[in-house]
């Protein structure tokens, strides 16, 4: 008998390219001096695949600071600790993926902390996450461009403090 999860599979590699998005626009909104830690990537699916959170991100407007948006919704923050905890697990499947697409590289800021960057200059044919949820590639934008203004302590700061 084989067991297979379907869902395990399409939910990592739809976090995959959502991950990968994300940090091409980091890379971006930096001028391409900064790249974003793996501490930083676990940040992002508790926004983008948490509803409410999404909604309420991607109707910002992109110099609308972050400590603003968190500020006006705090909800955004709800149980954002165990959010982080679920999401993990996809997190590091996602980046694995992506590594192994070659979509992704990784370097050691320092041994405990990868740094992930883009690993192509125009997206490999079909990688492109043409049908991924809109709504969600309008949120990575939006935490792309506040992600990069702030370091990641700054941005655990944010989120798990009220």
């Amino acid at each position: 008998m084989q067991v297979r999860d379907e869902n395990l599979i399409h939910n990592s590699a739809l976090a995959s390219l959502l991950l990968t998005t994300f940090v091409r626009a980091f890379e971006e909104s930096s001028a391409h001096t900064e790249r974003p830690d793996f501490l930083k990537l676990l940040l992002v699916l508790p926004i983008v695949w948490h509803q409410a959170s999404c909604d309420e991100v991607r109707r910002r407007q992109f110099d609308t600071p972050l400590h603003a948006v968190l500020s006006e919704r705090p909800q955004i923050k709800a149980d954002f600790r165990e959010r982080i905890s679920a999401f993990a697990p996809v997190t590091g499947r996602a980046l694995n993926l992506a590594c192994a697409a070659k979509l992704l590289r990784t370097d050691a800021r320092d041994e405990e902390n990868l740094v992930f960057s883009i690993n192509f200059a125009r997206w490999p044919q079909g990688s492109k996450p043409t049908k991924a949820p809109p709504e969600m590639l309008q949120a990575i934008d939006r935490l792309a461009i506040w992600y990069a203004r702030e370091s990641t302590a700054q941005l655990y700061s944010r989120f798990l403090t009220n």
